[in-house]
């Protein structure tokens, strides 16, 4: 029972949120202490697309339901939210200075975006678990 409520698509989806977060903020931190490091070249974190496509087949079924005609055929469940990928890329940019790709103001402004949207799926998941709570006590 506990196995299946963790598996529960909007868990699922904030915990793969949180952690690709945490993979952008670590990345973005990286090349920030990095921007003066000759031939640094800066990393960019990528999840958004892949999650966003996994939630909508699960909140919108826009797959029709499909029969597993072979046993290394996969089925739409909630846990394909953790098929999510983080992609942890060097960004395709000509070298700014002493041959490194870090722009700084950029990656200010990804490490403020980035704090603010775990903020707002860390308070999605405590108002999640706060409502749960709320039924459980009744």
């Amino acid at each position: 029972m506990l196995d299946a409520f963790a598996k529960h698509s909007s868990i699922a989806s904030i915990e793969v949120g949180i952690n690709a977060l945490m993979e952008r903020y670590n990345a973005t931190a990286g090349n920030i202490a990095n921007a003066g490091t000759p031939n640094f070249l800066a990393k960019e974190v990528s999840f958004e697309d892949d999650l966003r496509r996994i939630q909508n087949k699960l909140r919108y079924n826009t797959e029709p339901e499909l029969t597993k005609t072979n046993e290394d055929h996969f089925h739409i469940t909630a846990n394909s939210a953790y098929e999510a990928k983080v992609e942890v890329t060097e960004p395709n940019r000509d070298f700014i200075t002493l041959n490194n790709t870090v722009d700084l103001e950029r990656e200010m402004l990804t490490l403020g975006k980035t704090a603010m949207k775990y903020r707002a799926v860390a308070t999605m998941g405590r108002k999640f678990f706060d409502g749960l709570t709320n039924i459980i006590k009744g």
